[in-house]
């Protein structure tokens, strides 16, 4: 039989043993919280690393593409485009439109360099929507010519796919009452 002390102090262990493993739980419990709130933040740091690596790369790629110089390159089609109309002009001297033709073959060199293209369509081909802009319509009652090229206005610029200086256009356009008119005058 265990006497009364014995059994105090046993009780006592027990006490000791519980209170240190209450301590234990509450440390376990404060380091699981602290490690979900580093596992967190951690993640959180990895996406901001992520992104701002992900914006270099894609600032990096499109320097290696050159698309650093797609301004530079717009206003050079818009000069290649808009002022080589100036070499038919009369009033220009032979020595100053030779000049001239130098300068707009130089300027398309540089185009060219940089993979960009002077452009026309051809009367009769479809209509590329991103490359021309419609200056005016022709009503038509071939259904075949309905959104091609009647006229090629002005060049237009292209680089990798995407416009540098779009096309002006003349474009036929269907019209169904124009047919009929056709029709009705024929007979």
């Amino acid at each position: 039989m265990e006497t009364q002390s014995e059994f105090v102090a046993e009780e006592t262990e027990q006490n000791s043993v519980a209170a240190t493993l209450e301590k234990i739980l509450d440390l376990q419990q404060k380091n699981s919280r602290q490690l979900v709130q580093s596992l967190r933040e951690n993640v959180n740091f990895q996406n901001q690393v992520r992104r701002g690596m992900q914006q270099e790369l894609d600032a990096l790629k499109e320097q290696q593409r050159g698309e650093q110089f797609t301004p530079i390159l717009k206003s050079i089609a818009a000069i290649c485009v808009e002022y080589r109309t100036l070499l038919s002009d009369e009033s220009i001297s032979q020595n100053a439109r030779r000049t001239l033709q130098l300068m707009f073959e130089e300027l398309e060199d540089i185009l060219g360099d940089y993979g960009a293209e002077i452009f026309n369509s051809n009367v009769g081909e479809p209509r590329r929507p991103l490359l021309t802009k419609i200056i005016s319509t022709i009503s038509t009652s071939d259904r075949d010519q309905h959104n091609t090229i009647a006229k090629s206005r002005r060049s237009g610029v292209v680089r990798n796919g995407r416009p540098l200086y779009r096309e002006f256009v003349d474009v036929y356009v269907f019209d169904p009452d124009k047919s009929n008119s056709d029709f009705a005058r024929t007979e």
